[in-house]
């Protein structure tokens, strides 16, 4: 997942999205974008990837989170679920179908796709909903883009946790020079335990919406939806840009990310 920032010559960067939308909005159709922004600043991490290599070689990836202004929508915060797809920042237009993350859905995994479970849904749902109440800073924004590719692109542990730094199947995280590094993915490992612990669990009240590139070749993005009463999560009209956490990807050999 790369974002290209055309303000910077030859930049290009993975990020995640994550998007709020307000109460009441539909649960189906589509978003179009008019721009693409980072709003709550970022860290790196390495991502290694044995199985599908990672867009831009998995080295000094970015994460922080990504805004959205929409046509329709107004601001929305998203996470990024593409790890193999471009997005720009700046003044883009996007457009992308809009339904709620279920098991079955497809999502890119280098050359071939993989299928999203029940059991992931249920965790990112979680990790949205509960990451939506903690402070919104760069740490635990970041944390939570990485604990949602971490869901995503790995597989739990014989006792049913997950573990970022487990070489076993080829899918893991290493911090950077950057000084939040580590701590953004000691952040992450506390998430994951949170919702694999049942320490943190969904609710009745939000869901987890996945955007998917209409055209294909931009990268897909989960978000978090109030559906109901008794939200805990400020909605686009009172918070213009909610910071729920994002990573993107750095190709820092190959072009400069903005």
């Amino acid at each position: 997942m790369t974002i290209i920032n055309k303000m910077a010559a030859k930049a290009a960067f993975g990020v995640s999205l994550l998007l709020g939308l307000s109460a009441g909005s539909a649960m189906a159709g589509t978003v179009t974008t008019t721009s693409v922004s980072l709003p709550n600043g970022s860290t790196t991490v390495n991502i290694i990837d044995t199985a599908q290599a990672v867009d831009g070689g998995g080295s000094n990836i970015i994460t922080g989170t990504i805004g959205l202004q929409t046509t329709a929508s107004g601001a929305l915060n998203t996470y990024c679920v593409d790890l193999f797809d471009y997005i720009n920042l700046g003044n883009n237009s996007y457009t992308f179908n809009n339904n709620q993350l279920a098991a079955g859905q497809t999502f890119r995994n280098g050359n071939v796709n993989g299928t999203w479970t029940q059991n992931q849904v249920s965790l990112v749902t979680a990790l949205l909903t509960n990451g939506a109440m903690q402070t919104q800073n760069t740490i635990n924004t970041a944390a939570l883009q990485i604990a949602i590719w971490e869901v995503e692109y790995d597989t739990k542990l014989a006792n049913g946790s997950y573990s970022l730094t487990s070489t076993a199947d080829g899918f893991y995280f290493s911090a950077t020079s950057d000084a939040n590094s580590q701590a953004t993915l000691n952040m992450a490992q506390t998430y994951l335990n949170n919702v694999t612990s049942g320490a943190w669990v969904t609710d009745a009240y939000h869901v987890a919406m996945y955007l998917t590139s209409n055209p294909s070749g931009t990268q897909n993005l989960v978000y978090l939806q109030t559906v109901g009463g008794g939200s805990t999560v400020p909605e686009p009209s009172t918070v213009a840009v909610f910071g729920l956490g994002l990573i993107g990807l750095w190709a820092a050999r190959r072009r400069f990310a903005a």
